[in-house]
């Protein structure tokens, strides 16, 4: 068939050409080493023990809070966490703070439960110490009983201050019995499989990343048929125009997919990377990538019309995706990180992780599902495209 012999001469042309060869199986490789070997302390998860933080407390409120309070503060759940010794003034507890006496000062005001339960806003005074360690985890215990008060406000804020009044009373019974355990929880980090290694990190956002690039040689490739002036000698054959493109699109489909092979095996047996036990999952979310990879190509290459400004908006796009979604180094919260949850890599790279973890299959079939769902409308839409433009000079 002309559509194989097509994608023959596309896979034949594209291994004699070495520097996309070592583009496309080398660099992905490299800088996997690279990355995961320089950045492996920024993933390393280790569990501490936490020195107990000595907390001077002001209490002013002698409010319907106050037993609350006590017990909250009190409790031998907390007593790993801080310990709390009671002042008389603020100016006593800063005194003590700035001779090393204590390392945390709580000043809570004498209108506090008044204020709590009339739903006006209400809040403690903290006073650092010179340890930021300890005064995150004081601040982090003190916190949790905030936000059980934020909302008992909000109830009074709707329903009326009785209604807070009988949170309160409620609240109280069942505090006798756990003061602290519905607010503070340890736990431990690195007893689970809660976090992937650089090197599982970065083989997975490389492998994305130059999956997507594999469609910059197709788009080049389609647009080289007519800079050359051979694609109308071509279409001049018997052969339809849409199997010309779809031979060239499948030549460089099996390449991408053949470098999947390679980078997966070589970062298994080389770098040691677990990928975790669905190789199956594994193949899919790569073959979804290729589809979107390709797709993309044929966008690209019908709609501009010269060779530099396919490679051109072709890297902006995948460098900017591969950016939102954290590919080069995980975003912190904000909007950019928001912004790369509609990208491409991030549900590529999100699934990959969820197999090193071994997810539930539920969170994983949600990822593949959008996976899936994007790169079917991206080959829709490609479709569409050819169908309005089609592939002749």
């Amino acid at each position: 068939m002309p559509l194989w012999i097509i994608a023959k001469y596309e896979v034949l042309r594209m291994f004699r050409m070495r520097y996309v060869m070592a583009i496309q199986f080398v660099m992905p490789l490299l800088l996997i080493f690279i990355l995961g070997s320089a950045l492996s302390g920024a993933f390393k998860v280790e569990d501490r023990t936490l020195k107990p933080v000595k907390v001077d407390v002001v209490q002013g409120d002698s409010g319907a809070l106050k037993s609350s309070i006590e017990g909250f503060l009190h409790s031998p759940d907390l007593g790993n966490l801080i310990h709390t010794s009671t002042v008389q003034t603020r100016d006593q507890a800063v005194k003590r703070l700035k001779s090393g006496t204590s390392e945390f000062a709580l000043i809570i005001p004498a209108d506090f439960s008044a204020r709590v339960m009339a739903g006006k806003e209400a809040e403690w005074e903290m006073i650092f110490g010179n340890n930021y360690e300890q005064n995150l985890t004081a601040e982090m215990v003190l916190r949790s009983f905030l936000d059980n008060v934020n909302q008992r406000q909000a109830i009074a804020i709707a329903a009326g201050s009785e209604a807070a009044a009988a949170m309160q009373n409620q609240g109280s019974s069942e505090h006798a019995a756990a003061p602290a355990a519905s607010h503070v929880k340890l736990g431990n980090l690195a007893t689970n499989k809660s976090q992937y290694s650089a090197m599982q990190y970065y083989a997975a956002s490389m492998l994305v990343m130059f999956l997507l690039y594999s469609g910059l040689s197709t788009a080049m490739t389609l647009q080289g048929e007519k800079d050359k002036h051979t694609l109308s000698r071509l279409n001049a054959m018997p052969i339809h125009e849409s199997t010309i493109l779809l031979g060239k699109v499948l030549g460089n489909a099996f390449i991408a997919i053949c470098q999947a092979a390679v980078i997966v095996g070589t970062t298994v047996i080389v770098y040691h990377v677990d990928w975790g036990k669905s190789y199956g999952l594994l193949a899919l979310i790569c073959i979804f990538v290729v589809i979107a990879s390709m797709s993309l190509a044929v966008l690209t290459a019908l709609i501009v019309k010269s060779s530099k400004g396919i490679s051109t908006i072709f890297q902006m796009v995948v460098l900017t995706m591969s950016f939102l979604s954290g590919g080069f180094t995980p975003l912190p919260d904000g909007f950019l990180r928001q912004i790369g949850d509609f990208t491409l890599n991030y549900w590529a790279m999100q699934s990959m992780y969820r197999i090193m973890l071994g997810s539930e299959a539920s969170v994983l079939a949600h990822h593949l599902l959008v996976l899936g769902c994007i790169s079917g409308g991206l080959l829709l839409v490609s479709f569409i495209v050819y169908r309005k433009a089609g592939y002749h000079e």
